[in-house]
């Protein structure tokens, strides 16, 4: 209905400047603008799960022996499909450490893990959150490399001497 028709209508009506005034702006209103928040991914590391990421790895040719998927059940961390965590996560072997991956609760020992979230800013607050809570414990807790791509984070164990770990950054930075 058009304001023009709304006024003829209302004209006959002991209040019809207010129905005009009333009426008027809900033929005017536009739709409000599609939010950004929820954008889809934009480069194929962003759309990849932990498994992908892991054979991409392989492919470079980096000496991956085995590896273990983290589920519900096998997560020690207790964080996977969690809200703000990661949504999937595969931990490998190296064989340049020589630790076998405990298959019952896998984690970064023998080599690393993938871990993919959501969203890149998740993957990164994950990585700092890691990397703040080492230092702080100081030297006997150890250390990591980190790798981000997309909504992916790779650990790598820092019993692997720098230049093996940059292996895993030159193969991480090709990913997508």
């Amino acid at each position: 209905m058009t304001i023009t028709a709304v006024a003829a209508l209302t004209a006959g009506c002991s209040s019809s400047a207010e129905e005009v005034t009333v009426a008027a702006p809900s033929t005017t209103v536009a739709a409000p603008a599609p939010s950004s928040t929820a954008a889809a991914p934009t480069t194929a590391a962003e759309s990849l799960d932990a498994a992908a990421v892991l054979a991409q790895l392989q492919s470079a040719g980096l000496p991956i022996t085995d590896s273990a998927a983290v589920t519900e059940t096998n997560d020690s961390n207790n964080l996977i499909g969690r809200p703000g965590q990661y949504v999937s996560k595969v931990a490998f072997a190296d064989s340049r450490v020589g630790q076998p991956i405990d298959q019952a609760a896998p984690g970064n020992e023998a080599g690393g893990s993938i871990e993919v979230f959501t969203t890149a800013a998740e993957a990164q607050a994950r990585s700092d959150y890691i990397q703040k809570s080492l230092a702080s414990l100081g030297p006997a807790a150890g250390t990591e490399y980190h790798y981000l791509t997309g909504t992916a984070l790779v650990r790598v164990t820092g019993v692997l001497p720098p230049s093996a770990a940059a292996e895993y950054e030159t193969a991480v930075a090709s990913i997508g």
